[in-house]
């Protein structure tokens, strides 16, 4: 292409209005002439694909702003999709201290273990598509497109399965997809697990959840839908949100997209569940409950970041690097470790998931105040 073309296809990719054949011709251009450094646009195009990157995909500004951005595209031309999350950089110019070819770790994928209730064991991304079991009279498939599902419709299901439970758990590094026999659909990320019956019961649809899931629930007005943590309760008709409840964490998000919810903090353990009913909030769209020590805050909600790794991406928000890298130790199975002074820099960013470590980190460190040393799993923030 020449420099024209390139241009033009800059300012549509942008704009939001580039074809996917022109996309794709555009990102295959950038991975192929990353060590030329004679077909760069102009330093004006440059620096409009900055200030683009600057207000839609940025690390956090007061972090950037202190280096040059004409001298960062210098060396390294940054092309933002906001759509997809994507960076394209010339990997020749900007140097990293962080990894070798033969050292880089890949994201994660779908990856996760159903047990049965007759306690059989099924890794389902080792698992051919298709059926995988059928529990009293329910069919349970895993999809082409790497989803589990509970078929109840066509099965003659038995009225006797409430007692029957399935757990399906994603390691670090895995993720998945269900569709319960409601039609409930759960996404879950990584190292998580949900616990439920291969069979609703009569009165109400009730799940356990331990790290964190995005909800759609199946409405049904008379039959609510209940998800159980360590620390609360959240009951709903027919909704969208999201729980995150990691016990290393030390606190349980609940994050409303859509519809209504009542969370109603409380502990749970084994069959004894002990509510606090007086301290109870209802939740409205746009809006987050955040459970720490027993005591329950609503605030606004960035639903976006909330739902972000269920769309694909990680998206920081003003969070330090032990926050961004507990994240990244989740997704990618890597074990972080700390060496020296830590910045206490916060961090605004956009970045796929399904970028490998290196470039993560690469863009970490690209704000000269973090640095990594990589070994096999084993991460060193410095």
């Amino acid at each position: 292409m020449d420099k024209q073309e390139i241009i033009e296809l800059l300012k549509k990719y942008k704009a939001g209005t580039l074809s996917a054949e022109h996309k794709a011709k555009l990102e295959t251009w950038y991975i192929n002439q990353g060590s030329k450094n004679n077909t760069e646009p102009d330093e004006e195009t440059i620096e409009e694909s900055i200030q683009y990157l600057r207000s839609q995909l940025p690390l956090k500004y007061n972090v950037i702003s202190k280096f040059s951005w004409l001298h960062i595209a210098a060396a390294a031309m940054i092309i933002a999709s906001v759509g997809t999350g994507l960076y394209f950089y010339n990997r020749t110019n900007l140097k990293s201290s962080l990894i070798s070819a033969t050292n880089t770790v890949i994201p994660g994928s779908n990856k996760a273990y159903l047990t049965l209730s007759n306690g059989k064991r099924i890794i389902l991304n080792e698992s051919a598509n298709g059926e995988l079991a059928v529990q009293a009279g329910i069919k349970i498939t895993k999809t082409a497109d790497g989803q589990l599902v509970y078929d109840v419709s066509s099965s003659g299901a038995s009225a006797k399965t409430e007692n029957n439970y399935n757990t399906i758990e994603t390691p670090r590094g895995g993720q998945y997809q269900i569709i319960l026999p409601d039609g409930t659909k759960v996404w879950l990320n990584a190292a998580s697990s949900l616990k439920y019956p291969i069979q609703f019961a009569m009165k109400e649809r009730k799940v356990e959840l331990s790290g964190e899931a995005y909800f759609e629930v199946s409405k049904n007005k008379i039959k609510p839908f209940i998800v159980m943590t360590d620390k609360q309760q959240v009951e709903v008709l027919g909704t969208h949100f999201n729980i995150k409840s990691y016990k290393e964490e030390g606190n349980t998000s609940t994050t409303l997209l859509e519809g209504s919810v009542r969370v109603t903090p409380g502990s749970f353990e084994g069959n004894r569940i002990s509510l606090s009913k007086d301290n109870a909030v209802v939740l409205k769209p746009d809006q987050q409950s955040v459970l720490i020590n027993s005591n329950l805050k609503i605030r606004e909600a960035d639903t976006e970041e909330a739902v972000s790794w269920k769309n694909g991406y990680f998206k920081f928000n003003d969070e330090n690097i032990k926050t961004v890298m507990l994240k990244i130790s989740r997704w990618y199975n890597v074990d972080v470790h700390y060496q020296g002074r830590i910045s206490d820099e916060e961090y605004r960013g956009t970045i796929s998931r399904f970028k490998n470590i290196s470039e993560v980190l690469d863009l970490l460190e690209s704000t000269k105040t973090v640095h990594f040393k990589v070994e096999g799993r084993r991460i060193t923030v410095m």
